[in-house]
């Protein structure tokens, strides 16, 4: 049995992240954009959580608390996806299992108004890794793949008549991550036994949503 063989046996189990909002413009305000969808990937297929956002919020809360202790991977989660879920869960008046401490490594501006830093995280006993410093760090996975990622952000471009795919975009995720997982170990956060992140208070925005739909493929 080769290295890479050993390396993605021996791998925690890994779970692709990614969300998608109603904000139309270049930033996310999270005192008023709602979260419109969450795609989760597992090694058992992919689920999405849509609806009414304070449900969805807490489905997906609920689902990772209870799946096996693994890996959390997101695309730009210190800056984007992981403290927009925290913000908005408290919007909601929820305390999600998801800590958050400040990060003082690189990273691109955020487009959410009030995250001025990146922010290390676990969830409910997951780690997280994100696949932007694993880019960064090796030239060897990002030359293959730079043409099929926005150069600024380092995500999948999005397509104006085509809104992106969390359910999608979350697989991906999670199957680059594993496919190298030997090299993305190395990128994981570290965060200590207690840490924690209180962000400034917003005011809840409600409206008329439908009930949340969580599917599998």
């Amino acid at each position: 049995m080769g290295f890479a063989e050993r390396s993605r046996l021996s791998s925690p189990p890994l779970y692709g992240f990614d969300l998608l909002t109603d904000a139309t413009g270049t930033d996310i305000d999270p005192s008023v954009n709602r979260i419109l969808k969450v795609g989760l990937s597992t090694t058992s297929g992919d689920e999405i959580y849509e609806g009414e956002e304070g449900e969805v919020l807490q489905l997906v809360d609920h689902r990772l608390a209870v799946l096996p202790p693994g890996v959390l991977v997101t695309w730009q989660g210190s800056v984007l996806d992981l403290p927009l879920f925290y913000l908005r869960s408290k919007v909601w008046g929820m305390s999600p299992g998801l800590r958050l401490r400040p990060d003082h490594r690189a990273a691109p501006p955020s487009v959410v108004l009030s995250v001025t830093h990146p922010w290390c995280a676990d969830w409910h006993g997951h780690k997280h890794l994100e696949l932007r410093r694993v880019y960064a760090a090796a030239s060897r996975w990002w030359h293959p793949l730079r043409n099929r990622l926005d150069p600024e952000t380092l995500i999948p471009p999005s397509n104006d008549l085509a809104p992106r795919d969390p359910c999608k975009d979350a697989n991906l995720a999670r199957c680059l991550a594993e496919r190298r997982w030997s090299q993305a170990r190395k990128s994981l956060d570290r965060m200590p036994e207690r840490a924690g992140w209180t962000p400034e208070p917003v005011e809840p925005r409600h409206g008329g949503e439908s009930a949340p739909r969580r599917t599998g493929t």
